[in-house]
């Protein structure tokens, strides 16, 4: 069963594949803290988390709309994070 939380992350990715910017602002908004926190698992590096995440909203913004299971965004993200943070490494 789906929680309301992944529910609400799917609508907002489909709504940003389908042109609406503020969909990805607060997909930022809920999102960032925890890739942030992922990447300071791998790296134990404040600074260097911070950039990991921020790169990899770079790539989450470019792939996005490739994305065919909405309701996989989070784990897709955090694979994403997990990656850069291995590569940083």
């Amino acid at each position: 069963m789906n929680s309301p939380n992944k529910i609400f992350d799917s609508l907002l990715v489909l709504q940003y594949q389908t042109g609406n910017k503020k969909a990805l602002a607060l997909l930022v908004k809920r999102w960032h803290t925890k890739l942030c926190k992922q990447a300071y698992w791998y790296t134990q590096d404040i600074e260097a988390s911070k950039d990991i995440a921020q790169d990899s909203w770079g790539k989450i913004c470019v792939r996005i709309h490739q994305l065919k299971e909405p309701n996989n965004f989070g784990s897709w993200a955090l694979t994403i994070v997990t990656r850069l943070a291995l590569d940083w490494l």
